[in-house]
């Protein structure tokens, strides 16, 4: 899934004094609620989405991030579905084995200038994916020189590995570590309504860029998020998310731009005897960008016909720019007034070139209040 729906929470606040004579905490967005002096909330991703991520929208956590307070969180992320590196269908391959690993920690230092709430985040999030091959059986696929100048034939050249018997690596197994900083502030807060900015530098280390089905990676990333308290049992939330891929340093990921928006339903007590929320709504996602695989062209893309005067045959190419129409499903528990677990499920509906089309995820957040 999406990076976005990955990312660290930016912080934003209602107006946390206010709640409390309420005997309650008012959804700060960015950050969620505040029930009593400290309090926790699971960052769960998919990204993946990443739709990364690669992958799960900045949405906000449930509770945590007044000035003062530091939070650690530990979440799993299982990106399943398809692979879809290519139009031609007979490229779509099961997903399995694509797990990603995240560790992070966050601090809200208070107000700055004009703006609230302003926090640092550090994350490192160490994933596995498995190898990319065809499938023999329904798409048989040559070894290279197997084409001719007037007959281009499904090849394995351009850096894959054929196999034998009609089987092709395009890329192997891969994994790596991508770390990331964020900053984020609030410029509204109060009970009521928030809006609240956020950048994001992130950094790949032992990362294969090329490959199609890894974790999408953004060197420079911004985006805002903004929130309404409809009821007391009832938010919304609507983000952007913009990333530039691995512009303008190289063509290897493209930049995209995620928009979510989720109506956030609080309950006293759910499935559990616990405080809990559910989150759903929409997520669409598009690049901004466009890129080539020539590997996956010369096995699948299929061959131009030739026009007057060609004496040689010429290949399609078939560009990869995502596209991702999903629903994201988000419950949480609040265990106590400083840790909380978060579940979620992500599902595209339609859209091309996905690197997968679902997500799972389940995460911890534990928070300590250090007082200013």
């Amino acid at each position: 899934m999406h990076e976005a729906w990955k990312a660290p929470k930016a912080r934003m606040r209602g107006d946390v004094r206010r709640a409390e004579r309420h005997g309650h905490a008012q959804s700060g967005m960015f950050s969620g609620h505040v029930l009593g002096r400290a309090a926790v909330a699971a960052s769960l991703g998919l990204t993946a989405l990443g739709f990364a991520s690669n992958a799960f929208a900045f949405v906000s956590t449930p509770v945590g991030g007044r000035p003062g307070e530091l939070d650690v969180n530990a979440q799993l992320t299982l990106e399943r579905g398809k692979l879809e590196p290519n139009e031609n269908q007979a490229s779509y391959r099961k997903v399995k084995g694509w797990q990603e690993y995240k560790l992070g920690v966050g601090y809200t230092w208070g107000d700055l200038g004009p703006l609230e709430f302003f926090s640092t985040r550090l994350e490192a999030t160490y994933f596995t994916t498995p190898e990319e091959t065809n499938d023999p059986d329904e798409w048989f696929i040559q070894p290279e020189g197997s084409s001719t100048a007037t007959q281009i034939q499904p090849e394995c050249t351009a850096g894959a590995q054929y196999l034998g018997n009609g089987l092709c690596r395009f890329y192997e197994k891969d994994d790596g570590t991508i770390l990331s900083a964020t900053i984020s502030a609030a410029v509204i807060h109060d009970p009521k309504y928030a809006l609240g900015f956020f950048l994001k530098f992130s950094a790949p280390i032992g990362v294969d860029l090329e490959k199609f089905g890894n974790p999408r990676m953004d060197y420079f990333a911004f985006g805002w998020q903004g929130g309404v308290n409809l009821t007391n049992w009832l938010a919304y939330e609507s983000t952007l998310f913009v990333g530039l891929g691995t512009r303008p340093f190289g063509k290897e990921k493209n930049g995209s731009v995620a928009l979510g928006n989720l109506f956030h339903f609080k309950a006293k007590r759910w499935l559990l005897p616990w405080k809990a929320g559910f989150k759903f709504g929409p997520y669409v996602e598009g690049d901004i960008n466009e890129r080539f695989d020539e590997r996956y062209d010369r096995a699948y893309s299929p061959q131009v016909l030739p026009q007057p005067g060609d004496t040689e045959a010429r290949q399609h190419e078939d560009r990869i720019r995502s596209a991702r129409f999903a629903l994201a499903m988000l419950p949480y528990f609040l265990v106590t007034e400083h840790l909380a677990v978060e579940a979620g499920y992500i599902q595209k509906f339609f859209g091309y070139d996905a690197p997968a089309t679902q997500a799972y995820f389940v995460g911890l957040r534990g928070l300590a209040d250090f007082g200013r």
